[in-house]
């Protein structure tokens, strides 16, 4: 699983990433907006298949995965390594942000391919019991 350093270093070294990748990662929640009404493609992905949900949800920034999500960021995208938006919401045991993708069908069950990590033990691992809860049922709120 990328960590939050490793991707700002990718980021720096234009990983062909989107000035929306750039802008997600950042939590320039204002860049984001302006880049989608602009009709930046919200699931392009970098070389390595991350979308720019998943730099959003890698730095916790609620507002910026909002504005992905209701311009349709597909929250089931796997990268290259497996991972997903919601395994990074659940590693860094973000609430918020665990809840927004589940709502919009995040599907808990990947694994990475590395590890056989999914987004249940990254939380467990980490000792997140919100998120653990969350995940365990529906979320209707």
């Amino acid at each position: 699983m990328p960590t939050r350093a490793q991707l700002s270093k990718a980021a720096e070294h234009g990983e062909d990433h989107t000035p929306l990748m750039i802008a997600a990662l950042a939590g320039d929640t204002e860049t984001v907006k302006t880049l989608l009404s602009k009709r930046s493609e919200v699931n392009a992905k970098d070389n390595n298949g991350r979308t720019a949900l998943m730099f959003a949800v890698v730095n916790s920034h609620a507002d910026s995965v909002n504005a992905l999500l209701r311009a349709g960021a597909r929250v089931n995208v796997r990268a290259h390594d497996g991972g997903t938006a919601l395994m990074l919401a659940a590693a860094n045991g973000n609430v918020q942000i665990t809840k927004m993708l589940l709502k919009k069908g995040a599907k808990i069950g990947y694994r990475y391919a590395a590890t056989g990590d999914t987004a249940v033990s990254l939380a467990a691992e980490r000792g997140y019991e919100d998120i653990l809860k969350l995940l365990k049922k529906p979320v209707n709120d």
